[in-house]
């Protein structure tokens, strides 16, 4: 038998030996891109050049002649170029610098200024601002979200300090809004451990309250506490601290309110039950907003806002190019559009990558993918402690 005749009887054979010269070419591609991704990283190059995949990939499928179409000779090639990027990333990783800003640095930002919050005094709102500012600057009251969206632009303040998330009952959806329509910056997220109080007037026990008032938010963070005692109704209301003020100026013994130590203190409350949140592990974040970006940060997050192109696998091409360099996605959070139905803005919260290179080269590629992209900022992350 002749090998012509052989190797059409045995195509296995045939695909085997193919696969063998396939293998000592992607071996040999990988390590040249070794060597170009040694030149990247001593340069401090992002080391993913997403125009050259462009034309790599368009001159491959240019020269198909099939019978892969073109769409499978990209597919294929792009998971080649995925792997030795990969390869490369693993080789020269470069590890976090800890960049994220000391606590004097953002002080120094907003030394002397005045940060606005939410709620009245003694909220853990303006606790937030106080740890931020320590002995300098000034705290300004804002009573509604939209009130505290405005003290920049009315001249009342030079900061917002916005609650933007809790960790047991999540998103606070309505700063999102007003932050996304807003053309402000975020240059520092201050965490805050929150401890909750049950807070009366003087003359109250527990056993004599009838309603419990605080914020929407504050009430869903105290659900097992309010499991265990279905007779306490629940009354929503502007602000936490607000909330005990009124309570302990009443005089009513059905009333009681949720808040902080500091608002018990403040207002003269009593503190009845301690501690009746759902769970110990309690934060609250804070954005700290600006007029203006901070672009001398180092900080270990950034955050963005994306609207899409409204096609199918918009969000999946614009989540690429953070997993193509392995850059960590902390959040993902869709705002519906006013005035659009079905048409949303997404907004990624993200680990930033240790190359400045790298962050500008994903937010570049994910622009295509995009009608519009904002980037509200990359800034350090402060943990203030609470007064428990």
């Amino acid at each position: 038998m002749s090998e012509s005749t052989e190797k059409v009887n045995n195509p296995r054979a045939e695909i085997d030996a193919i696969d063998d010269q396939l293998l000592q070419l992607l071996n040999k591609r990988a390590e040249i891109a070794l060597r170009v991704g040694a030149v990247k990283a001593r340069d401090d190059a992002s080391l993913c050049d997403h125009n050259r995949e462009h034309e790599v990939l368009a001159r491959l499928c240019s020269q198909n002649r099939g019978p892969f179409d073109d769409q499978s000779i990209f597919n294929i090639f792009q998971r080649v170029i995925d792997e030795s990027l990969h390869l490369q990333q693993t080789k020269y990783h470069r590890p976090s610098d800890g960049h994220d800003d000391t606590n004097a640095a953002v002080g120094n930002l907003v030394a002397n200024s005045r940060v606005a919050f939410l709620g009245e005094p003694g909220t853990f709102s303006e606790e937030a601002a106080l740890g931020l500012l320590g002995q300098s600057g000034q705290t300004i009251s804002c009573p509604t979200f939209e009130n505290l969206f405005r003290a920049i632009d009315e001249g009342r303040a030079d900061f917002i300090l916005a609650p933007l998330e809790n960790s047991l009952v999540g998103s606070v959806h309505r700063c999102y809004d007003l932050l996304l329509s807003s053309s402000l910056h975020i240059v520092a997220e201050v965490v805050l451990p929150i401890s909750h109080y049950l807070i009366s007037g003087s003359g109250s026990t527990f056993e004599t309250i009838e309603t419990v008032e605080s914020h929407p938010v504050a009430l869903a963070q105290c659900e097992t506490f309010f499991s265990a005692h279905p007779q306490l109704r629940r009354v929503p209301a502007q602000d936490t601290a607000g909330s005990v003020r009124r309570v302990v100026e009443s005089g009513d013994q059905r009333r009681a309110a949720i808040g902080s130590r500091r608002a018990a203190e403040n207002y003269g409350g009593k503190i009845l039950r301690e501690h009746v949140e759902d769970h110990a592990e309690n934060y609250t974040r804070f954005g700290l907003l600006s007029p203006v970006p901070d672009l001398h940060s180092r900080g270990g997050k950034a955050s963005l806002v994306v609207r899409l192109k409204h096609r199918p696998g918009a969000l999946h091409n614009a989540l690429r190019p953070f997993v193509r360099r392995g850059v960590n996605l902390l959040k993902i959070e869709s705002r519906p559009i006013a005035g659009h139905p079905s048409r949303f803005n997404f907004y990624f919260d993200l680990q930033t990558p240790s190359s400045e290179s790298e962050l500008n080269a994903a937010l570049d590629e994910i622009r295509e993918q995009a009608d519009e992209l904002r980037f509200l900022g990359r800034y350090p992350t402060i943990e203030v402690k609470s007064g428990k």
